[in-house]
């Protein structure tokens, strides 16, 4: 297992707070003041996300607002949020079934600046929001396309777009919309960064996810591939979330066998948050479980996991060695990579320096742009860390076999990855593994 305490990560993760206050038991009738309590830690925080889950039930954020001030009495921009995908208000129970649970109510925020060992506060009034006023006027949108693919947009400023046209069991067209992933643009909006349908490799698309060997009751498949049949479908659009710190939506996905008929399910979760200009934080999540007794997911580091696959144009340019990965200990040659030797256990000497690695850089180039894509693992995902690392533009990681029992406990696991412009320095790519997998805490009281 990974080496950094589990326990004490749970609770920073997870939740993110500490909460000394009862949880209310109805909607926000009257105005209600909150201290937050907000403490570094032992870094210095520079545009972090911060998210507090507060005393409020999930179903009183449509009809709130609140209003964030910082110890100078400054107002700072903030939204309420219905509880993410993998926030633990969501119970054990629910995260067992596998159900669409938004238990609680969350507060989400940047924090410019705060020196390490700093404590601040903040005050966060909630009450209820006039009638007839907008919940969000400005920041991020969702616009869809139907039966295509939904943009996020921040002002007119495209900033993912989700990939999720329906299948067709066509064997001309199995290649074609075979399991839903996210493209990612440029920081700027100019263009789309990341590969989709064709080229080298054609089911690497996007942020994308998958085994190439899933076992189940009465067959096997393969969700990497999906080259017989097997195929990801998007079924709903369960949640969305706009406004001026962060979007985020949530989508119900089958994982179906060659015969088109699901074994697993999952809900996945991509939300974006307004940090500084000069890049893109996604974090993307998931939660998948059986539906169809007991299902093993197996593959490799190149054949599994969740992935970051770059623009064709990079493959094609493979000769001219522009893609290099900055690692925890360096910088690698140009054209080169580093990969888990197959067959060899986490822990062999053979595998140092590949495997439960915080952070990876993969530096790009398309036209005469240069690009940094960070790829940011977290202690919360099972088991030990493969990476993955190919210089035609893909990078990622698998986390090893995994088994679900229909009606047990699912598969959960979470990632960031950030985008900019140009070079990315080891100190940045700290910076933001540490914001993270050890964020600021909040104690939140009255």
């Amino acid at each position: 297992m990974r080496p950094i305490l589990f326990s004490r990560i749970v609770v920073r993760i997870w939740v993110g707070v500490v909460l000394v206050l009862p949880v209310a038991s109805e909607a926000v009738a009257q105005p209600l003041t909150i201290r937050l309590d907000v403490l570094s830690g032992q870094y210095d925080r520079v545009n972090t996300p911060v998210v507090a889950a507060l005393p409020i039930p999930s179903s009183a954020v449509v009809n709130s607002r609140v209003v964030l001030k910082d110890s100078r009495g400054q107002v700072v921009p903030a939204q309420l949020t219905v509880s993410g995908l993998l926030a633990r208000s969501v119970g054990q129970e629910g995260r067992k079934r596998g159900t669409n649970v938004n238990a609680g109510a969350e507060l989400h925020w940047i924090l410019a600046s705060q020196k390490a060992g700093a404590t601040v506060r903040y005050t966060a009034t909630v009450g209820p929001r006039p009638a007839g006023t907008l919940a969000v006027a400005e920041g991020y949108r969702w616009k869809d396309s139907p039966g295509r693919h939904i943009d996020l947009l921040q002002g007119k400023r495209p900033v993912v777009r989700y990939m999720y046209q329906a299948y067709e069991n066509d064997p001309a067209k199995r290649d074609l919309n075979n399991k839903p992933f996210h493209h990612v643009f440029d920081p700027t909006g100019s263009r789309i960064v990341t590969k989709g349908t064709g080229g080298l490799y054609t089911h690497h698309q996007g942020l994308y996810y998958g085994f190439t060997r899933c076992q189940f009751p009465g067959g096997q498949c393969n969700t990497w591939y999906c080259h017989e049949g097997e195929h990801e479908l998007h079924r709903q659009t369960l949640d969305q979330v706009k406004g001026p710190v962060m979007a985020r939506h949530r989508t119900l996905i089958d994982w179906n066998d060659r015969q088109g008929k699901a074994f697993c399910r999952e809900h996945r979760e991509l939300a974006v948050f307004a940090v500084s200009p000069g890049g893109t934080l996604i974090e993307w999540s998931s939660r998948l479980w059986s539906v169809r007794g007991t299902v093993t997911l197996d593959g490799d580091s190149q054949h599994a996991g969740f992935q970051f696959r770059a623009d064709n144009e990079v493959a094609e340019r493979q000769q001219e060695k522009l893609v290099y990965f900055l690692r925890i200990d360096g910088k690698g040659v140009p054209g080169g990579t580093r990969n888990p030797v197959k067959g060899k256990a986490a822990d062999d000497p053979a595998n140092k320096g590949v495997v439960d690695q915080s952070w990876k850089v993969m530096s790009f180039v398309l036209g005469t742009q240069r690009y940094s894509a960070v790829y940011l693992d977290s202690p919360r995902n099972p088991g030990s860390s493969f990476a993955s690392e190919r210089a035609y533009g893909r990078f990622g990681g698998w986390f090893g076999k995994q088994k679900l029992v229909e009606g047990g406990k699912p598969l959960e696991i979470i990632y960031r990855v950030w985008l900019q412009r140009g070079e990315m320095v080891a100190s940045e790519a700290t910076r933001l593994s540490r914001d993270f997998v050890d964020p600021p805490r909040v104690v939140v009281s009255r």
